[in-house]
């Protein structure tokens, strides 16, 4: 079995394996929200945990890091133990056993037996008859019905709507486990067909399409086009579906080519219904294939997205409307919407979630932003196409915050002489370059007279005592030592707000509260009370809760305004004795408050990641509910959040 260190880790291999080339730091740095040096300090941990595996992370100098397997067949055996190691994909579980009955009976052209079902899943009747209940939910929405004749079960309704149900059910919110591979309980319904033979052929075809697509949309589309190969088989056939002309006619071509492929290699006869079908779920997942449309012109695209970032302008005071990459991000995107607006679909976002918790700011920006570009372009947007807008926009905030977060002004203040002084300078500037900026070179003689400039703290040879400002003490033949030192200093200073976020008059444990209102009109009137929010804070809180649950998994929940309202940035942490309904059917018992300072936004960025990764951090979810005070939850609090930034 697969051990990590850390959490972080996993995130790290299973982004290596995925995208199987070379991944800059840099982009690691950025995803994952710390620095290049922890990357390194990652990488060299990760290497002695998988060393067993046979496979190495090397590092290609212009390129990245990329997965190199020793011997043959050892990078598959980690994939393998990297897909058990993530629990929600345990085949035995409930949720996995619910689908795979459900996907059975989607699937089947008779009734499945009631014994047959008992005996095969190992579940009581009892088990059986709520199973039964939670299909009957799950499959309203697709217009089909569960029927029992004697004493089987089979579902019957309109063939498309069956296949999109049962797609519905293979589809893994765990996006990073769907891309990685075929599961134990796709392999096992589609086991008269080779899905690795099937998605050769069709990488193959996609790659000639030139067309980026998605991991993601990759495997929507191979699931779609193993459902159509299975049900032809079964003999489970559509006999009509509309082509519309969706298709680029220069890649009609190539289409023809790929059907005739299939059919060769899996015996199967294709009508024209069936690849009217399996184009129409291409260009849902690849809206660049379909034709150009006449509706809204380049022009009144471009018009609608500068109102609509003047919107987010006048109520958030962020301007975007120079972010070229942002706006050329946003008409692609837009311009996709549109053409499959034409067929009357949708897109699903597997990131729905962790977006609106990651960027929870954006998210607010775009939401209530969004009517605009609706009302001007005559579309809609639903929750998954908002996120996927809130993507840009919050990409476009991180990009234009690192900007603003400048590098620290330092002074060398040596005793040796120049030389040593500009060797020391070489060896930061090679090591933390990023973080600091050398403004100058000081004997201590000009530290002693003042002759310095204004700096934000100082690196010497020498010891200094007097200072006003921080001093890091080196010594070049310890160099190696004492940047360890130094580099803390740097990444300590970086995170100081994020430390003081919590206070401990704003911690209560043990809350015995019985609703959602009392737990929000307790938190608010302790930050009023230590003079943190702005009198606008309360209304622009309730407003944001009225548009999307802020619970985010794990029983925390995270209510915060859609705007900036706080005279000084802090979290309120409160704890019910038992778990009270956040809305969407969400129950919590573990709730941060958010008052955070415009000017403060830069710097608390690792704040959004820390109380996401705090869900699935069952350490922290243990202690926190046996704590008995608030100075001890202080505590905990503050040393997870240490640990998040190491």
């Amino acid at each position: 079995m697969l051990e990590l260190s850390y959490a972080r880790l996993k995130k790290i291999l299973m982004i290596l394996v995925v995208a199987q080339k070379e991944i800059s730091s840099s982009y690691l740095s950025l995803k994952l929200k710390v620095s290049e040096r922890t990357i390194r300090t990652d990488i060299n941990r990760l290497n002695e945990d998988i060393t067993k595996y046979n496979v190495l992370i090397k590092h290609h100098r212009s390129k990245g890091y990329f997965l190199k397997e020793e011997q043959t067949g050892s990078l598959a055996k980690l994939k393998a133990d990297l897909e058990k190691l993530d629990k929600k994909v345990m085949f035995d579980s409930v949720n996995i056993r619910l689908k795979k009955l459900m996907c059975l009976l989607l699937l089947t052209n008779v009734p499945i037996s009631i014994y047959k079902i008992l005996e095969d899943m190992y579940i009581s009747s009892g088990t059986l008859a709520n199973y039964i209940e939670e299909i009957k939910s799950a499959i309203k929405g697709n217009h089909l019905e569960i029927v029992r004749v004697n004493n089987a079960f089979s579902i019957v309704g309109d063939e498309v709507e069956k296949r999109q149900c049962f797609i519905d059910q293979v589809e893994d919110k765990n996006y990073k486990t769907y891309i990685l591979g075929f599961t134990d309980l796709e392999k096992s319904i589609f086991k008269e067909i080779n899905l690795d033979e099937l998605k050769s052929v069709l990488d193959e075809f996609m790659d000639k399409l030139v067309f980026d697509i998605a991991d993601f949309n990759r495997k929507n589309i191979i699931m779609h086009i193993a459902i159509t190969i299975l049900r032809i088989k079964n003999g489970n056939e559509i006999t009509t579906f509309s082509d519309n002309s969706i298709i680029k006619g220069r890649i009609e071509k190539e289409f023809t080519q790929l059907f005739v492929g299939i059919e060769q290699r899996f015996n199967v006869q294709i009508s024209s219904a069936e690849r009217n079908y399996i184009k129409y779920h291409f260009a849902l997942n690849n809206p660049q294939i379909i034709r150009d449309t006449e509706d809204n012109s380049e022009v009144e695209i471009n018009k609608a997205i500068m109102l609509f970032l003047d919107r987010i302008r006048n109520n958030y005071g962020f301007d975007l409307s120079d972010a070229t990459e942002l706006i050329n991000n946003l008409r692609t995107h837009i311009t996709s919407l549109i053409k499959i607006n034409h067929f009357d679909s949708t897109r699903k976002n597997p990131l729905l979630d962790v977006i609106i918790s990651t960027f929870p700011l954006a998210y607010e920006m775009t939401k209530t932003s969004i009517d605009v570009l609706e009302k001007r372009l005559n579309l809609t947007f639903n929750d998954d196409e908002v996120s996927f807008i809130t993507l840009h926009i919050g990409a476009a905030m991180e990009n234009r915050y690192n900007q603003k977060l400048s590098a620290k002004k330092v002074a060398i203040v040596c005793g040796s002489g120049t030389a040593t002084a500009n060797l020391l300078k070489v060896k930061l500037e090679a090591k933390f370059s990023q973080y600091i900026e050398i403004v100058g070179l000081y004997s201590f003689e000009e530290y002693r007279k003042g002759k310095m400039e204004p700096v934000d703290f100082i690196i010497s040879t020498v010891p200094i005592f007097d200072s006003k400002i921080p001093v890091v003490q080196v010594d070049l033949a310890n160099f190696a030592h004492d940047s360890k030192e130094l580099s803390n200093f740097i990444t300590t200073a970086e995170n100081q707000p994020l430390s003081k976020l919590f206070d401990q008059d704003l911690i209560f444990i043990h809350q015995d509260l019985k609703s959602k209102d009392a737990v929000l009109r307790k938190m608010l009137s302790a930050l009023e009370k230590e003079n943190v929010t702005k009198p606008e804070y309360k209304h622009f809180l309730m407003k944001r809760e009225k548009m999307y649950s802020t619970a985010i998994g794990g029983g925390i929940a995270i209510p915060h305004p859609i705007k900036f309202s706080a005279y000084k940035s802090r979290v309120a942490f409160l704890q019910t004795e038992r778990e009270i309904n956040w809305g969407n059917e969400h129950n919590v018992d573990l709730i941060f408050m958010l008052a955070i300072n415009e000017d403060d936004y830069p710097k608390i960025q690792p704040l959004f990641s820390f109380l996401v990764d705090l869900q699935e951090n069952s350490k922290f979810l243990k202690l926190i509910k046996k704590t008995n005070s608030a100075q001890e939850a202080l505590q905990i609090i503050n040393s997870f959040v240490k640990e998040s930034l190491d």
